[in-house]
């Protein structure tokens, strides 16, 4: 099975994952590409697609892209400058999803936090300390813990994660089972 991981990144912080879990794919055939780089072929059995959070969803390079795969096993991840655990993360990821399970068998997500650019942080300050994305003391305050993230243990579970989908994957073909479609 060829593996491929695609990813778009603002900050950095998905391009890590990206690198992170395409480092620990026990994968023979892999390959990794940055979407800044162009849509690659979609030549690889499982497809590992990686972005950064805008408005709830996918970029929107990604998200135009996620919407040409077809006839693929997926994997979906996303890095947010916001909690990993809160429904506001989930519902990104699932935005996400939505974009490939129809045309897809979905083999899972993960969902990390990351780091907010700078460009971003100074966007946000200049509009004033009210509203959701404000320069608010708790929003500062948050920005400042989530500039080291995705942590090495963040980036390990996402590798995990992936490399436990793909074993199942290949246990369940071996023994003549379909794999079971994630639902996000």
């Amino acid at each position: 099975m060829k593996v491929q991981v695609i990813y778009s990144s603002l900050s950095g912080c998905t391009r890590r994952v990206a690198e992170g879990i395409y480092s620990a794919l026990q994968a023979q055939d892999k390959s990794l590409h940055d979407l800044a780089q162009g849509d690659p072929a979609l030549d690889g059995d499982i497809v590992l697609i990686g972005y950064w959070v805008d408005q709830g969803g996918p970029n929107t390079q990604m998200k135009t892209f996620m919407e040409k795969v077809e006839g693929k096993k997926v994997g979906v991840f996303c890095t947010l400058a916001y909690w990993a655990d809160s429904s506001h993360a989930y519902q990104s990821l699932a935005n996400g999803a939505a974009l490939v399970k129809e045309k897809n068998v979905l083999l899972g997500g993960y969902v990390c936090n990351g780091t907010i650019s700078q460009a971003m942080i100074d966007r946000f300050r200049s509009m004033g300390s009210t509203g959701p994305h404000s320069a608010s003391p708790e929003n500062e305050a948050r920005w400042e813990l989530m500039k080291d993230h995705p942590t090495p243990c963040e980036i390990a579970l996402a590798a995990e994660r992936f490399n436990e989908r793909l074993a199942l994957l290949e246990r369940m073909t071996k023994q003549g089972l379909v794999y079971p479609a994630i639902n996000l």
